[in-house]
C-alpha cells in the first residue's frame, strides 16, 4: 500500500493518468465487455435522481411575471445554478448507491481494467486482504453523508443571490472530482484491506492528482443520460491511478 507522500500529486498528472487509463480502457475488449451491466444500472439511478434533484430546486426556487427584473434574474441564476449542481451531484449519488448495493459490478470492471494496465498488480489483488462487508459498507456511507453534506452546504451557498451562482458549481465540480475518483478506487482499498481511516489518509495526500484525474470524467458524468454510461470506463481506467500513483509510491 502506498504512502501519502511517495509519489508528488499534482492536478496535471490527474489529467495525465486520466487519459493514459481510458486508453487503456478503450483498447481492452474484457473492460467493453465488463462494464455494460454497470452503465445501465447507474444510468436509470442518475436519471432519477437528477429529476429528483431539479424538480426539488425549481419547485424551492418559483419564477412568475410579477416579480420585479433583478428578482427575476436572480431566480433564475438560482435555478440554473442549482441545476448545475444536479447535474454534477446526481451520478455521484448513483455511483454511491451502487458501490453500496452492488459493489460487485464496478469490481468486476476495475479488475478487467488492472489486468489491462498491469497483470502482475492485477495477479497480486486477485488474491484480496478482504476489508470485510461491513467496513467496506460502512465507509461507502460515510463518504455518500460526507459528500451529501458539503453538496448541501455547496447548495446553500449557491442560494446567495449573484455571488452564490459563480461560485458554487465549480467548487462542486473540484469536490466531486476528487470524492468520484476516491469512489473508483473503492474496489481497490477493499481488495488491500484498507479501512476508512486509512483510505482518507492516502486520499488527503494525493487529492490533486485524484482530482485531476476525476476533473474531466465528472464533467462527462454530468451530461444528461450519456454521461453514466461512461462510468465503466472511469472505473476501468482508475487502474492507472493504482499501477502508477498509489502503487508506484510503495515500490518507491
Amino acid at each position: 500500500m502506498s504512502s501519502a507522500q511517495a509519489v508528488p500529486s499534482s492536478l496535471p498528472r490527474g489529467l495525465q493518468l486520466a487519459g493514459r487509463g481510458l486508453r487503456l480502457a478503450l483498447a481492452s475488449t474484457e473492460v467493453r465487455r465488463a462494464y455494460l451491466r454497470l452503465a445501465a444500472v447507474l444510468v436509470v439511478l442518475a436519471v432519477a435522481l437528477t429529476v429528483a434533484l431539479g424538480g426539488l430546486l425549481w419547485w424551492m426556487v418559483p419564477v412568475d411575471g410579477d416579480m420585479s427584473w433583478t428578482t427575476w434574474l436572480g431566480r433564475w441564476a438560482l435555478r440554473l445554478g442549482g441545476g448545475a449542481l444536479a447535474l454534477v451531484a446526481a451520478p455521484m449519488l448513483a455511483f454511491f448507491a451502487v458501490s453500496i448495493g452492488l459493489p460487485f459490478l464496478a469490481d468486476g470492471v476495475f479488475m478487467a481494467g488492472m489486468r489491462a494496465t498491469d497483470q502482475a498488480l492485477a495477479t497480486r489483488l486477485e488474491r484480496p486482504s478482504e476489508l470485510g462487508f461491513v467496513a467496506a459498507t460502512v465507509g461507502s456511507i460515510k463518504r455518500a453523508v460526507h459528500f451529501l453534506g458539503v453538496t448541501v452546504a455547496l447548495f446553500a451557498l449557491t442560494l446567495v443571490p449573484f455571488v452564490g451562482p459563480l461560485l458554487g458549481p465549480p467548487l462542486q465540480l473540484w469536490y466531486a472530482a476528487r470524492t468520484f475518483t476516491w469512489e473508483l478506487l473503492d474496489p481497490y482499498f477493499e481488495r488491500v484491506g484498507s479501512d476508512y481511516a486509512h483510505q482518507r489518509r492516502i486520499v488527503r495526500g494525493h487529492r490533486a492528482t485524484l482530482a485531476g484525474f476525476g476533473l474531466p470524467w465528472v464533467a462527462v458524468m454530468a451530461l444528461p443520460f450519456v454521461g453514466p454510461l461512461l462510468f465503466g470506463l472511469a472505473q476501468a481506467a482508475v487502474a492507472a491511478v493504482v499501477a502508477d500513483e498509489l502503487e508506484a509510491g510503495a515500490a518507491r
